[in-house]
């Protein structure tokens, strides 16, 4: 009798580490809590801001909507912050409320075409 051959077992794919399991941080941990005190959910970016008493006064203003709050705060304190993160966050405060520069583009763009229009239809009437 010929013996048996042992089956081989079956080869297992490589399983991918997550960077979390692979002693990597993927992000940092949140420095503030996901929920604001009303129990909305805040912006993910501001999760990872460092703690300052005027950065914080900043992220309350741009969470209500106040603007101009953080348009007139965002760039003094950067100025004189000695931490550079907080530098960077108060900066990317005023970036996030910035209008896109695209935006600005396709408005001269379509005040252009208006004055086109309006000039080729002043020019060529029937």
């Amino acid at each position: 009798m010929a013996e048996a051959e042992e089956p081989t077992p079956p080869k297992r794919k490589k399983k991918k580490r997550k960077p979390a399991e692979q002693g990597l941080d993927a992000s940092p941990a949140p420095a503030r809590a996901e929920l604001d005190a009303a129990g909305r959910e805040r912006p993910r970016f501001v999760l990872s801001f460092p703690s300052d008493p005027e950065l914080d006064r900043l992220v309350a203003a741009f969470e209500r909507g106040d603007f101009a709050a953080v348009r007139a705060g965002a760039l003094p304190l950067a100025e004189r912050a000695e931490d550079e993160r907080v530098r960077d966050a108060a900066l990317e405060l005023r970036r996030r409320i910035d209008p896109d520069p695209l935006i600005r583009y396709l408005l001269l763009a379509s005040v252009i075409l208006l004055v086109v229009l309006v000039l080729h239809a002043y020019a060529h009437k029937h």
